[in-house]
């Protein structure tokens, strides 16, 4: 079964690329590639990821103008993105790498005046939550994003705009 759905996948995606061109998508990975390592290495970007967003909005725009729907822009842009970046050997962090407690050195100690979940002031005792009701509140919007596929992260996203 899931040998059968990575098949499905496999095929979409080989049928958006096809409807690039390969040799326009080649063209573009490679032209991407160049883009990416000469943005990091110049220091304009933090990392190979820096120049994701900008990239994913200009080429999903670009194809909708020609037009192409937004969502198969989108998926073929992902793909195209994902192709640049393994070629360019970035490995994206895990989530808990972006949070600020990850690079927060050991031993540091961090003075909060406020509840994380809800900014109200903390009571004498508490460090980071002024009640048990805010932690499991936090520690539950965490994990449901962490636990997010791409397809439901867009959902969610778009229903912000």
């Amino acid at each position: 079964m899931a040998k059968a759905r990575r098949k499905e996948e496999r095929r979409k995606r080989d049928a958006r690329r096809g409807r690039l061109g390969p040799g326009r998508y080649d063209a573009l990975v490679a032209e991407l590639v160049r883009c990416v390592k000469l943005a990091f290495e110049a220091g304009a970007t933090g990392s190979l990821f820096g120049m994701e967003g900008p990239l994913r909005h200009e080429i999903r725009s670009d194809l909708c103008l020609q037009a192409w729907g937004w969502a198969a822009a989108d998926l073929l842009v992902r793909d195209l993105l994902s192709d640049v970046f393994n070629k360019v050997g970035a490995e994206r962090p895990a989530w808990n790498e972006g949070q600020p407690e990850w690079v927060i050195e050991s031993g540091t100690l961090i003075e909060r005046t406020r509840c994380v979940n809800c900014s109200r002031p903390l009571l004498d005792g508490r460090k980071k939550f002024c009640s048990d009701l805010c932690a499991n509140t936090h520690h539950a919007r965490v994990t449901y994003r962490k636990e997010m596929t791409e397809e439901r992260i867009l959902a969610t996203v778009s229903r912000w705009i």
